[in-house]
């Protein structure tokens, strides 16, 4: 696995020799192509779940998931509680980019997703699509769970994990290993080439430069 210093330092070799084969050196802000990486895994990670749907597949890379500690607060003039996101998900159908939700003392429980489009469908009485347990949906920034569970009947959670299929990398350093696939890190590299290239460099050759590595 790899590191996005180690990626970058790549990119920034590669891209050199296009532009002085005999001679190359940095000619490109390796704080740039550190932004680029970011935002190459983001867009790569997306693309890759959302052809896993065309596919009829559900399934995400676990390697793609980021887990977060949260702190419940209570909403108890509407019987309800919530978590402010630490980071902001993937967009994905039925809100997919967070993939999981769970007491900090029963990871292995987790709550149940309503997805945005169908909440007023199940507020009110048909709250009982849930069969008792509890259930959270996304609006904005928050999520908020459809009972309050910092109340000693519904749990006392103080706290809860929550997984993410993130789009924030930031969190990592520069010489953090990525929990990126080694699939990922090879697209990754191709998407900012491609970026920073501008279309003055082929495939073909890019494609060389990178085995060469």
């Amino acid at each position: 696995m790899a590191t996005k210093a180690i990626i970058s330092e790549q990119v920034q070799r590669i891209y050199a020799r296009f532009l002085d084969k005999n001679n190359p050196s940095d000619v490109i802000d390796i704080r740039e192509v550190m932004l680029l990486v970011n935002q190459a895994i983001n867009k790569i990670l997306k693309l890759e779940v959302a052809e896993s749907f065309k596919a009829g597949l559900v399934d995400i890379p676990k390697c793609s998931l980021i887990q977060y500690t949260a702190s419940v607060t209570a909403d108890a003039t509407n019987n309800r509680s919530f978590i402010t996101l630490p980071v902001i998900p993937l967009t994905l159908p039925l809100d997919m980019g967070i993939w999981s939700i769970s007491a900090s003392n029963a990871a292995m429980t987790p709550y149940i997703p309503i997805p945005s489009q169908d909440v007023l469908v199940f507020q009110g009485a048909n709250l009982s699509y849930l069969e008792g347990q509890i259930g959270y949906y996304v609006q904005g920034k928050k999520v908020f769970f459809t009972k309050d569970i910092t109340l000693a009947g519904n749990g006392s959670i103080s706290s809860v994990i929550i997984n993410i299929l993130a789009s924030d990398f930031s969190q990592f350093a520069d010489n953090d290993m990525l929990p990126i696939s080694p699939e990922v890190e090879s697209a990754v590299i191709t998407e900012v080439l491609n970026i920073i290239s501008g279309g003055r460099v082929s495939q073909a050759e890019m494609a060389s430069q990178q085995e060469g590595q």
